[in-house]
């Protein structure tokens, strides 16, 4: 393939995207305002200009003959590359702009899976600061989260007024939108089911089941597994239904996907859309899995390529004793980033990609995700061997030589979960 690629943003993914674009034989550009990143490191030429900056980005697009864009794991650089397509005319993943407008608006996505009655918490939309009447109306516990940021970004769990109150202050000072979403706090496992799609018919290609790390923040998923858990019954009762969304929202090409929670009443309740690469960005190292390989399918769609449906993978509809895991390095604490160890130890690693975007001189606020560690294994007993020779030789430091990041060391959990899967399918 020939042709000039540019990556919006050196997000999670993008570095797999830079390298297999080269391997295709495509000219690849990375496009942010960060003097150098990984991506960029592997890109035969670096912009430094900020993805917001969409006229900037145009112009250096008509000037260097850019032929088609793509971007990671960012909704924001997602909805920027949407822009920039439209005004140079160039493939986008959807011919319909409300695709973007869902993947990025919770509210949005709300009214959708009402419409074809795909299950959501229930909730509603604070347009403004709640009346008296409102907060009577209200059951808690409950959550309060900004329509459009992602990452748990502004999101706040509510047991009474105050709480709320405080915590709609929280979200409206983050947002872009004027409404706020307070909706039912589910509680159980959660999900994210990624999909690849063409000409609006979608395809389960993975299933992932997030774990944290016990003690530490429930919603920072530290690790990212394969699983059949919960596919039985996610096929059942929700795949359909995603599907869809996925239509109603005008999906049509590249990826997708969602997060979802089987709550305690034992039904599977979605959370959020995405029109991009999953955080975990496991696509590449699970081609070892299915041998469908997902970076490709995403380059060709962005340099015009038209896939059919029969191009695609059939649905995930059983288990696979192979795994593919995803090592999420969340900040522990505020700090700034003295040195990385073990990096060596990681390259040696066949089964291992990691993306690592901090460097030393990195300032660092808690929760942050630091980095990805991707691991793909036979069994599930060799993914957490191969997670534990990671917790023994990889350390990101500060000055006083403590590691910075959470540790996951949630191994029994990790391999009960496989093993019920397996179960489920009649595998073990």
């Amino acid at each position: 393939m020939e042709g000039k690629l540019l990556i919006v943003g050196s997000d999670f993914g993008t570095y797999d995207i830079a390298l297999e674009a080269k391997r295709m034989g495509l000219y690849v550009i990375t496009a942010d305002y960060f003097p150098t990143t990984p991506t960029k490191e592997v890109s035969d030429e670096a912009w430094l200009v900020s993805t917001a900056d969409v006229d900037e980005m145009e112009r250096l697009c008509r000037k260097h003959g850019v032929n088609g864009v793509t971007y990671g794991a960012s909704d924001f650089n997602m909805e920027k590359s949407r822009d920039l397509c439209r005004r140079l005319g160039l493939p986008w993943y959807s011919s319909n702009d409300y695709s973007t407008t869902v993947a990025r608006n919770k509210s949005e996505f709300r009214k959708i899976c009402e419409r074809v009655g795909a299950l959501i918490a229930e909730g509603m939309a604070l347009r403004e600061h709640p009346s008296q009447e409102v907060l009577n109306a209200i059951t808690y516990p409950v959550v309060i989260k900004p329509v459009d940021k992602g990452a748990n970004r502004g999101m706040s769990y509510c047991n009474n007024e105050d709480e709320l109150l405080a915590a709609y202050d929280k979200a409206l000072s983050i947002t872009d939108a004027d409404i706020v979403l307070c909706e039912r706090q589910l509680h159980g496992q959660e999900w994210v089911a990624n999909y690849v799609m063409a000409n609006g018919e979608a395809r389960l290609l993975y299933f992932g089941r997030e774990f944290h790390q016990e003690g530490k923040t429930a919603n920072l998923y530290s690790f990212i597994n394969t699983t059949a858990n919960g596919l039985k019954q996610y096929l059942e009762d929700v795949n359909g239904k995603v599907k869809e969304v996925f239509r109603e929202a005008g999906f049509e090409n590249g990826i997708a996907w969602v997060e979802t929670m089987r709550d305690e009443d034992g039904h599977f309740y979605l959370i959020e859309p995405a029109y991009r690469y999953s955080s975990e960005t496991s696509y590449k190292l699970y081609e070892k899995v299915n041998g469908f390989n997902t970076v490709r399918w995403m380059i060709e769609t962005a340099m015009g390529v038209e896939h059919d449906v029969s191009d695609l993978p059939d649905d995930l509809i059983t288990a696979c004793k192979d795994c593919v895991g995803s090592y999420h390095l969340f900040a522990e604490r505020n700090g700034t980033v003295d040195s990385i160890e073990g990096i060596d130890e990681l390259t040696s690693m066949e089964n291992v990609s990691f993306d690592l975007p901090k460097r030393p001189g990195s300032e660092i606020a808690q929760g942050l995700n630091l980095g990805l560690v991707r691991i793909y294994a036979p069994d599930i007993d060799s993914m957490i061997k191969t997670l534990k020779r990671i917790n023994e030789v990889f350390f990101i430091k500060d000055a006083d030589d403590k590691n910075l990041f959470i540790r996951f060391t949630g191994y029994d959990e990790l391999r009960d979960d496989f093993n019920t899967g397996l179960r489920d399918f009649d595998m073990l």
